[in-house]
C-alpha cells in the first residue's frame, strides 16, 4: 500500500495544529507521538530516486615538479 506523502504531510500539519492548541503537556506529547509516527511512515518508503552512481576513476596521476629548493614530496617538509 503506496501512501501519498502530501497526504501525510496533511496529517503531520493537523497533528501541530492540535498540539498547539492543547490542554496539558501530556496532550501536547501525544500529539507529537503521532507526527513522530507520520514522519516514520514516509521515512520508511523507499526512495524514488535509489539509481546507483557512479563516479569516473582517475586515469592517470601526474606529480608536481616542485624544484630543487624542497626537501621532499610532501607539502609538509620543510
Amino acid at each position: 500500500m503506496d501512501i501519498s506523502v502530501a497526504n501525510v504531510l496533511t496529517k503531520i500539519e493537523e497533528e501541530i495544529a492540535k498540539a498547539k492548541h492543547a490542554s496539558s503537556p501530556q496532550v501536547v506529547r501525544q500529539h507529537i507521538y503521532a507526527v513522530r509516527a507520520l514522519c516514520d511512515i514516509i521515512l520508511q518508503q523507499p526512495s524514488p530516486s535509489t539509481q546507483e552512481v557512479t563516479l569516473p576513476q582517475p586515469t592517470k596521476t601526474e606529480r608536481l615538479d616542485i624544484g630543487a629548493d624542497a626537501n621532499g614530496s610532501s607539502l609538509l617538509d620543510f
